[in-house]
């Protein structure tokens, strides 16, 4: 074959392989329009699901996110809540006993040994001492002779106690009209006397003893002799309270005169509902008061801190802005809020500020011992700054706070110190003032131990008899008088003054 032949061959395989392409290509294009047709919207579906399913986890996430962090503000506030107690917030000592937990103890560890240190000066029964008083017939003097008597001997001494049922009995005889003049009191034939009244209600109140056990207690006491029934004690402790109303009411006398009151208030049961229990309390005088609840409508019902113009010692109670002139609130709480602030975020400003606060009250009762009773104006400035600038501080720190729930309570803590800051300070601008409200939580601390040991009282006349006589007892002991004594007389109608 000619080379003109063969490129005619070549040629013409070209363009059948050309055509051939052409066609394939055509097929191709025809296929793919097809497939399109048939797959497109079933593939727009699938986009259209893949989109859908990619929105709904985007906004799970951001469900869990949220959720997430209210868990972590609830695992927070639930940490903060098992780990109060005493010592770093307002709960009652009672909840620092937990299970399988040391019991806190809030003071300072020292080298000391256990028992009296050296220099003080510790009470013992004296020979001397009982000997002057068996002189003066205040003790029964039983002699008890040990081996042959003679004029040599020497004296030991036990002091002891016994108990004796007297039945004392009261002759009326007839006057010259032929009348028996019989006083009021004896209208039954049988009585109980001062003594054991006094015993069994101070035994009530002062021992915190249940009735029912007590009742045992006076029997077992006398030897069986002496059968005292549950009423016949309520009826003792009621016939105290009635007959302390003129004192009770001298108490609140004397409360509304004074310059400074300590008051607080605390819960108690009666009669299956919870009622308050507030005291109104001076270095010399206690007055307690139970009310239907805490809001000022009780308060005002009460009727002494409407009438008062001085000045209130307090826990931070807001209402108590309505009564008084100049007002302290009790920076021991604040130290506890500080503590456990600062078991929750580690931020200093807390040590700070309690240190602050400490050596303050240190430095005034310093100055007291040499009889100073203020501090200069200037020296005033600084404390004030000082305290500004650890307030500042905490705001700053606070910021840096991951937890959202104790950045929010510490933030609460900085407000409250920031708005009270005069209220928390005045105890150093003015010496009168207190630095706590101790005192206040002293003479309620009863009320919680009673609950304990009773469960509760029956009705708010009980409540009311039981805090007339913690009243006067409380008082008796700040007046460093025999508060037994007292009693005694008040049954015996004798005249008392406090």
């Amino acid at each position: 074959m000619t080379e003109k032949g063969y490129m005619s061959d070549m040629y013409k395989q070209l363009q059948e392989i050309m055509q051939k392409c052409d066609s394939l290509s055509h097929e191709v294009k025809t296929i793919k329009r097809d497939t399109e047709k048939k797959y497109k919207a079933e593939i727009k579906k699938i986009k259209e699901e893949h989109k859908k399913e990619v929105n709904s986890l985007k906004s799970e996430i951001k469900t869990l996110r949220e959720e997430n962090k209210k868990l972590n503000n609830e695992v927070d506030r639930l940490k903060s809540q098992i780990n109060k107690d005493s010592d770093n917030s307002s709960s009652p000592p009672s909840s620092d006993i937990k299970p399988n937990r040391k019991i806190p103890n809030n003071r300072k560890s020292t080298n000391n040994k256990v028992g009296g240190q050296t220099g003080h000066k510790g009470y013992y029964l004296s020979k001397k001492e009982v000997v002057e008083k068996i002189r003066n017939n205040v003790f029964e003097h039983k002699i008890i002779d040990i081996g042959k008597k003679s004029d040599k001997y020497i004296s030991k001494y036990i002091l002891d106690i016994k108990v004796n049922v007297i039945a004392k009995e009261y002759r009326f005889y007839q006057d010259e009209n032929g009348k028996y003049n019989i006083p009021k009191e004896f209208k039954v034939d049988v009585q109980y006397g001062p003594e054991i009244k006094t015993l069994c209600s101070t035994l009530n109140t002062e021992g915190i003893v249940a009735i029912n056990k007590l009742t045992d207690f006076v029997s077992s006491i006398s030897h069986g002799k002496l059968k005292i029934s549950n009423g016949s004690i309520v009826n003792f402790i009621k016939e105290l309270a009635v007959k302390s109303k003129s004192i009770m009411k001298n108490f609140e006398e004397e409360i509304l005169n004074a310059l400074l009151i300590h008051t607080d208030a605390t819960t108690t049961r009666c009669d299956n509902k919870n009622m308050c229990v507030r005291n109104y309390s001076t270095d010399k005088y206690t007055l307690l008061k139970a009310t239907n609840g805490k809001s000022k409508k009780y308060i005002d019902e009460s009727g002494i801190l409407p009438k008062y113009v001085g000045a209130l010692s307090h826990d931070h109670e807001t209402l108590m802005y309505n009564y008084g002139k100049k007002h302290a609130e009790c920076n021991v709480h604040i130290l506890r809020y500080l503590t456990g602030n600062y078991d929750n975020t580690s931020n200093n400003w807390c040590k700070d500020l309690s240190s602050f606060l400490c050596s303050l009250n240190e430095y005034k009762k310093e100055l007291l011992s040499k009889n100073i009773t203020s501090i200069s104006m200037q020296n005033l400035e600084k404390y004030s700054l000082r305290y500004d600038e650890i307030i500042k501080k905490g705001f700053e720190e606070n910021k840096k706070i991951t937890s959202k729930y104790y950045a929010k309570e510490e933030r609460k803590l900085l407000n409250r110190l920031k708005k009270y800051k005069e209220n928390h300070l005045i105890f150093i601008y003015d010496f009168s003032m207190p630095f706590d409200n101790n005192l206040s939580e002293r003479e309620l601390r009863h009320v919680k131990c009673k609950q304990k040991i009773s469960g509760f009282f029956k009705s708010k006349e009980g409540l009311q008899n039981y805090l007339d006589i913690k009243s006067l007892i409380i008082t008796c002991k700040k007046q460093c008088l025999d508060y037994y004594t007292i009693i005694s007389n008040i049954y015996q109608n004798i005249p008392v003054e406090l």
